[in-house]
């Protein structure tokens, strides 16, 4: 599932024009847009700037890819809200469009977002499930830990129109949301709409709680009530559960889940309590093989070459002097040039760390020193890729020869890669880079032409953009011979 999220400010420079309502003209545009995309309204890519209408190229591939859409319209301004009448309007189209949603943005509640100090004090009950529940008290500090009826929890964080969540209340939280589609979140909704999701209480973490204080009765069947409350940890498993309450809110009420609540007077308890949380970093197959006899080797060349290698996340955060090159970079690199498989390195991303590719990958039987150059030709690339990309922010225009840049990087070097072996070399010397880019460029700047009826992310995401410039490349050369090198 993917959000598209649309979002139209509006900004009032004087008192009075701030008393006007947000003007709800700006609604028929807005729904006439999302219509035309859900409808392949023909024109439409005409009809619009550049920059938009490589989103919307980009949402047609996604369809075309089979992923559920769903539409988020955010409306933000320092006027009044939308009329009765225009909020009616806007709440019947999402009703018949039951993929699109709206909130409005008040101006007080962006004031709000960046000043924790103007932050609502929330209230609050959860309702606890049997006498499933412990509670324990230090001096200045007590807490409890309860099994909690999660549809009280739903509707803890959610506005009373149970459509928007109450974002105060993650004020504290150091990491808020990731978004539907990070982290752990399609598994946490997927495991709270299973047939199974009685294993939901098994496979969260469940959620952290500080309060100003709470009570609760030794009775079965109580409420928690809470004074001053924010959410420190569980912004994932918060906003997976609303995301699958509007789908099915009955299972969502049948689920059990883990709620621990701290009250405190002390800001640095809560503090400290917030960092605590959520430090329990996830574990990726990349953080795994950080350490290997290979890694370290890589670095230590790459370091010799003037590139910081970045075999650990955020290994050099703190350092800006040298070039950063990261290892899944690299893999991905390696997989569009030595092993010229472009469109893996753009959609199997994850797959690189992992048992089945690691060694295919990272194979000692490569010179690190061909890596470096690799390395260097991607950032070459990316810095041409870039040039172009500037250039289209710059004017806001776009043409079908400069559309593909944003999504051929890992082609340009898998046709790179070929013209080196063309010209029996393994990696062009990096004197030579700019020459290869450019007749690289030319070739995939061709094929995309020639195929700009599709959508161009999903067309270098399939292995017909390798094909066709393999293919290309090979034209008028019959003794070219593809295989070597390796």
């Amino acid at each position: 599932m993917a959000t598209i999220s649309i979002f139209q400010f509006k900004y009032a420079t004087t008192i009075s024009s701030a008393q006007r309502n947000f003007p709800g003209a700006e609604i028929d545009k807005i729904c006439s847009l999302i219509s035309d995309i859900m409808n392949r309204a023909s024109g439409l890519i005409a009809s619009v700037n550049g920059i938009l209408a490589q989103k919307i190229n980009d949402i047609w591939g996604l369809v075309d890819a089979g992923t559920h859409l769903n539409f988020k319209i955010f409306l933000s301004s320092n006027t009044n809200g939308l009329a009765d009448l225009e909020r009616k309007r806007l709440s019947a189209y999402c009703a018949d469009h039951r993929i699109v949603t709206f909130e409005e943005i008040s101006h007080s509640a962006v004031i709000s977002m960046i000043s924790a100090d103007d932050r609502i004090a929330e209230a609050g009950t959860l309702d606890c499930i049997d006498l499933q529940k412990y509670e324990r008290s230090d001096g200045d500090i007590r807490g409890v830990i309860a099994n909690i009826d999660a549809g009280s929890f739903v509707r803890l964080i959610c506005h009373d129109d149970l459509q928007t969540i109450k974002r105060h209340i993650f004020y504290d939280n150091i990491r808020g949301f990731l978004g539907i589609d990070g982290g752990y979140n399609k598994q946490i909704e997927a495991s709270a709409l299973a047939d199974d999701s009685h294993l939901f209480w098994y496979l969260n973490n469940g959620i952290t709680i500080i309060a100003k204080d709470f009570s609760h009765q030794p009775i079965r069947g109580s409420k928690i009530h809470l004074t001053d409350f924010q959410i420190v940890n569980g912004a994932q498993t918060s906003y997976s559960l609303f995301e699958a309450y509007k789908v099915d809110p009955v299972k969502v009420s049948s689920l059990v889940l883990l709620v621990k609540i701290f009250a405190s007077s002390r800001t640095d308890v809560a503090n400290s309590i917030a960092i605590a949380t959520n430090s329990q970093a996830r574990i990726g197959p990349r953080d795994l093989r950080a350490n290997d006899a290979i890694q370290k080797k890589i670095e230590a060349v790459f370091l010799n070459s003037g590139i910081l290698y970045e075999r650990k996340k955020n290994q050099y955060s703190s350092k800006s002097d040298m070039a950063v090159f990261d290892s899944l970079k690299l893999g991905q690199a390696i997989l569009a040039y030595h092993i010229r498989e472009p469109h893996r390195a753009r959609t199997s991303s994850d797959e690189i760390f992992s048992s089945r590719y690691y060694n295919e990958i990272f194979s000692d039987a490569l010179d690190a020193n061909y890596l470096v150059l690799i390395a260097k030709l991607f950032i070459a690339v990316s810095a041409s890729r870039e040039f172009t990309m500037e250039a289209i922010r710059a004017h806001g225009t776009v043409t079908r020869v400069d559309d593909f840049s944003a999504y051929s990087q890992w082609h340009m070097l898998f046709c790179i890669s070929l013209l080196a072996r063309r010209d029996q070399m393994l990696i062009p010397p990096e004197s030579d880079f700019p020459k290869y880019i450019e007749e690289a460029n030319a070739i995939v700047s061709k094929i995309a032409i020639s195929n700009q009826s599709f959508s161009y992310y999903k067309f270098f995401r399939s292995p017909k953009a390798k094909e066709l410039i393999q293919a290309e490349i090979g034209s008028g050369s019959a003794q070219l011979a593809f295989d070597i090198f390796s």
